[in-house]
């Protein structure tokens, strides 16, 4: 999953003893979005809702729902970026696990 996340320039990865990943753009520049879409890709599984059989109440109210709700859930993710989870972690002060490496490191 790292290696998707640099191949879609969301890491940056450096080999070697002190190698490791980074984000390859600043916190504020990374959606949560972003990062979903390279983790369902990734899977590749299909969508639930693209699959075209099923009963007519799921068909066609349920299903139109789900799809709104998710439609709706990403725009909130598109608007949330990993500087706004940063910032949520400290309002609520939680500690970083290793405080000797910066911030920006994963």
């Amino acid at each position: 999953m790292l290696q998707h996340l640099v191949h879609h320039e969301i890491l940056n990865g450096q080999r070697g003893p002190r190698g490791g990943y980074r984000l390859a753009r600043e916190r504020r520049r990374i959606t949560i979005a972003e990062i979903i879409r390279v983790v369902r890709d990734l899977e590749g599984t299909p969508d639930p809702t693209s699959v075209p059989e099923g009963s007519d109440i799921g068909l066609k109210v349920v299903r139109p729902i789900w799809v709104e709700m998710q439609q709706e859930m990403m725009q909130r993710f598109e608007s949330l970026t990993v500087e706004d989870l940063c910032r949520r972690a400290r309002e609520m002060k939680i500690q970083r696990e290793t405080p000797d490496i910066p911030d920006f490191s994963i």
